[in-house]
């Protein structure tokens, strides 16, 4: 079937504001199910814009002017949290972070100043892989900020630090070695969403950060061992987080429904879900598990 494209034009009042961006909403895919690599389209919608502020998230090699703080590697028993579901909208962060710190005279900028950009940045150029916020809106910001963006601090890929209702956000050295390297989906605009130098590069800063408590790498090679055991569907790895001796009680000790057996039995099994979700995700990303959706083949290895 030839497929046609069709150029809508809409303007934007004050009484029709929020009805056009749910609109718009509804026309962009649904992520939920995008565990798939689909290609990144890349837009400039703005022709106003100074070449700076469109050039935020190309490939900079300012960081060598740009001061980095030291990593502060968290501890954590299951890795990154479920809703982290991709590398590439915390890559282009980085490139932004790394912008903004050289206008900033080399120095700390403020974090909520990084995610205002960020998500400006995303939405002028219009980038529509997993993760990238389709609004600009307090709680896309917040979703993007918490979910794809600070875990990167807990990999040692920024520093945050300062007051907690202000904080400040730097890049580290692996942070700037990361983001200088070349990325198909944000300097081309097509292709996988890791470049085989970039996965290599995160096997290996994974394995690293493992030995400190972030045990990301641990997690994702258990996964990828369990998926090479036979043919899996998606609800065998539900099962598998939700079974786990060690994954019940991890979820159990944050949990609002101790008292209450049947809420965390649900909680529990969500958390499970969002978890199978999020690293089978960053397995494809990392070229591990094959881009067939609905698919769980290991294809890779996360051993050298």
């Amino acid at each position: 079937m030839r497929g046609y494209s069709v150029e809508i034009r809409v303007v934007i009042t004050k009484q029709n504001k929020e009805r056009v961006l749910k609109l718009i909403d509804e026309l962009v895919e649904c992520e939920s199910d995008a565990l798939s690599s689909s290609p990144l389209k890349t837009e400039v919608i703005s022709t106003n814009q100074s070449p700076l502020q469109i050039d935020l998230i190309k490939e900079s090699h300012d960081s060598q002017n740009v001061s980095s703080a030291d990593p502060k590697i968290e501890k954590r028993e299951f890795g990154s949290w479920g809703m982290f579901n991709s590398y590439v909208p915390g890559k282009a962060a980085l490139r932004v972070l790394i912008n903004m710190t050289h206008k900033n005279g080399g120095e700390a900028v403020k974090f909520w100043s990084l995610i205002d950009e960020c998500a400006s940045e995303f939405w002028r150029l219009r980038l529509r892989y997993r993760g990238f916020p389709k609004r600009t809106s307090d709680s896309a910001k917040n979703r993007l900020a918490m979910h794809l963006v600070w875990p990167y601090a807990e990999m040692g890929l920024m520093r945050i630090f300062g007051e907690k209702k202000d904080p400040l956000v730097a890049s580290t050295k692996d942070g700037q070695e990361f983001a200088n390297l070349h990325n198909p989906l944000i300097d081309e605009g097509k292709g996988r969403p890791l470049s085989p130098e970039e996965q290599k590069w995160l096997l290996l800063h994974l394995k690293k950060i493992d030995e400190i408590g972030y045990k990301d790498f641990s997690i994702l090679k258990e996964v990828a061992e369990f998926l090479k055991q036979g043919n899996r569907g998606f609800q065998d790895i539900v099962n598998y987080f939700q079974t786990s001796k060690e994954f019940e009680p991890w979820v159990l000790q944050g949990s609002r429904h101790k008292d209450s057996p049947k809420a965390f039995a649900q909680q529990l099994s969500n958390v499970s879900r969002t978890f199978a979700s999020g690293k089978i995700a960053l397995l494809r990303e990392l070229g591990i598990v094959s881009d067939s959706r609905a698919k769980y083949k290991v294809i890779g290895t996360m051993e050298d």
